[in-house]
């Protein structure tokens, strides 16, 4: 449970900090619920899975693998964050220096 915790957490540091200080309440708010919502697509992948194997074990590893690779990938094409200069404006109101 602390592992699934930690991660839950990780999650929604590095997905804040992939906007600008102004949006990132809004992103640490929001990203959390696209992921819970995204449970339809997975439950739907795992129906069909289910429909097409008839077997509840395997239709589910392979739910699993094809979920930790969307994750992995996810993770891999991420924008590091460590050095980015959070002083900057988004939108319309965004000007060239």
């Amino acid at each position: 449970m602390g592992f699934g915790t930690g991660f839950w957490a990780i999650f929604v540091t590095m997905a804040a900090e992939q906007f600008g200080t102004n949006i990132r309440a809004t992103a640490a708010t929001t990203v959390p619920n696209m992921v819970r919502g995204s449970l339809l697509f997975v439950s739907a992948l795992f129906t069909q899975l289910h429909n097409s194997t008839g077997d509840y074990v395997k239709a589910g590893w392979i739910t699993g693998i094809v979920v930790l690779i969307i994750g992995i990938v996810s993770v891999m094409i991420a924008e590091e964050t460590y050095h980015k200069d959070l002083d900057y404006l988004e939108g319309e109101f965004a000007s060239s220096p």
